[in-house]
């Protein structure tokens, strides 16, 4: 391995760990931002240097060979390391930074959360910009490219994935119309049962845990209507004899926004964890550890 060292330079570490990752030139060009011919070069060379074909080409992508397999943990950790070094070694200013921050939130989140964060970079770095993605399935596959940041919510796939942080724990309730002709200030189990149904149907509602406890406890939901977002809610229960379980901290911000009230639910559902994610490759960067700081300080003052 000694041979390689006069001729194996950083852009080659780069370009091996981002093929690995990607499993793509195509992809592995756009996030490098290079050209397909630059990163085919460089695998060319890499190639040259390690005597291995490295990846082989199947109609799924790129497949790595053993030894891409065995090189491709040690190298990502080098990478993380110098490129963290050489990050950390430039000063990060807040107040004339441009920054751009990607982040992963439900619509509930983005709702609760964005305004006070927005407010609180106005005041202290009003050059960073945020962007705000739904969470998708390849969420984790997003965090490890950097094309998001930060992930925040209850996503416990994501916790053997990633670095994370528990910002706070949180039950559901019942979300009604304050006049609701049936529910006052509790709701027994035989009123949740008769009861007339809006589920949330986006991966962030909790349908599937609150289906769950009520198969447990021998009570089938009246669904009536199915919505993807919970932004509709106010106009939808406000006036009406539905019913809606969500997140406490989200019916408080609707209560204040429509004619609603919130009732305990009457049923064992456990509370939940919210969590921020990240990746660890990421967290020596200063501006990076500012904007964590930032969400968990502006998160934990709600």
């Amino acid at each position: 391995m000694n041979t390689l060292m006069p001729t194996f330079d950083l852009n080659l570490i780069r370009t091996l760990v981002t093929l690995y990752e990607t499993r793509s030139v195509t992809q592995a060009a756009e996030r490098m931002d290079i050209t397909q011919p630059s990163v085919s070069h460089a695998l060319a060379r890499l190639r040259i240097l390690f005597s291995d074909p490295l990846f082989t080409r199947t109609a799924k992508g790129l497949v790595p060979t053993p030894l891409c397999d065995h090189l491709y943990p040690a190298l990502r950790d080098a990478l993380t390391t110098i490129e963290g070094t050489l990050v950390s070694s430039r000063s990060f200013d807040p107040l004339t930074s441009n920054r751009r921050f990607t982040l992963a939130l439900s619509d509930i989140g983005t709702m609760y959360f964005i305004p006070p964060l927005l407010k609180r970079l106005q005041a202290k770095a009003s050059g960073i910009e945020v962007d705000v993605i739904q969470p998708t399935a390849d969420l984790s596959h997003l965090l490890l490219t950097g094309k998001v940041d930060f992930a925040i919510g209850n996503m416990p796939e994501l916790v053997s994935q990633t670095r994370s942080k528990k910002l706070f724990e949180e039950r559901y309730v019942c979300l009604v119309a304050r006049n609701h002709p049936d529910i006052q200030e509790r709701m027994t189990k035989a009123q949740f049962a008769r009861a007339r149904h809006v589920m949330v149907t986006s991966s962030s509602s909790g349908h599937a845990l609150i289906d769950q406890v009520c198969a447990e406890q021998g009570i089938v939901r009246r669904v009536v209507a199915r919505i993807p977002q919970f932004t509709a809610l106010p106009n939808l229960i406000a006036g009406s004899d539905l019913v809606v379980v969500l997140p406490s901290r989200v019916a408080s911000v609707f209560v204040r926004q429509a004619p609603l009230k919130t009732v305990p639910l009457a049923l064992p559902i456990p509370m939940f964890e919210v969590r921020i994610h990240w990746q660890s490759r990421h967290e020596s960067q200063a501006g990076f550890q500012w904007m964590l700081r930032t969400i968990t300080d502006t998160i934990g003052s709600l």
